[in-house]
């Protein structure tokens, strides 16, 4: 309440910082629901702001989209925002390696495991691996 009276109801940068926390919040407490609409209200507010998703705050929600997504079961669904999600980080870092680049691999990597394609889990994981080491 108190963002919104500061900012009223224009989007600002603040107020889609709350609502990702408020996202993670509630998925920690296990309400993935109040936890998706925070978090969708935080990405479409951080698009808002930047133009689009290749921005690192952008990147940073669609990762916990993708995060409470598996958690909740949605697997082709997590791997859609995983997918959007590396393509923005690879837009912001290009080719090089980079941590952010590395987490969401990973994120992928424990995905495929998930679903059964290990062969493509080791992929991701050994990439996410090497970047890790680099």
């Amino acid at each position: 309440r108190m963002e919104r009276s500061l900012h009223g109801d224009r989007d600002h940068p603040g107020i889609a910082a709350t609502l990702h926390a408020l996202g993670k919040l509630s998925q920690k407490i296990g309400d993935l629901k109040k936890a998706k609409q925070y978090f969708d209200d935080s990405l479409r507010m951080k698009s808002s702001l930047h133009g689009d998703r290749h921005h690192p705050n952008c990147a940073a929600t669609l990762h916990a989209l993708g995060i409470l997504s598996q958690q909740a079961g949605h697997l082709k669904k997590a791997k859609w925002y995983f997918d959007e999600c590396l393509r923005a980080k690879q837009s912001l870092h290009g080719e090089r390696d980079h941590p952010c680049i590395a987490a969401t691999l990973h994120a992928l990597g424990d995905l495929s495991r998930q679903t059964g394609d290990l062969k493509q889990a080791k992929e991701y994981l050994v990439v996410s691996l090497q970047m890790k080491r680099s």
